[in-house]
């Protein structure tokens, strides 16, 4: 993969992951505590999906990159 693409594909997931820990500190802060449990296990099954089932899966250059794996 060209070290451009990589990049922004890096760059990308890094803003995908910001905005689901976001998410995740807005539902604790306005969720029941049951509410933030279910939807801070959604989230974390997304979080799991995109880096292990997709960055694994994709050029070593973008998983260096995004230092995530």
């Amino acid at each position: 993969m060209k070290t451009e693409i990589a990049q922004e594909i890096s760059t990308q997931m890094t803003g995908i992951l910001a905005q689901l820990n976001s998410s995740i500190e807005f539902a604790m802060e306005n969720c029941t505590d049951s509410e933030f449990h279910a939807f801070r296990m959604g989230v974390g099954r997304v979080m799991g999906a995109l880096v292990l089932d997709v960055l694994n899966k994709v050029d070593p250059s973008v998983k260096t990159l995004c230092r995530l794996v």
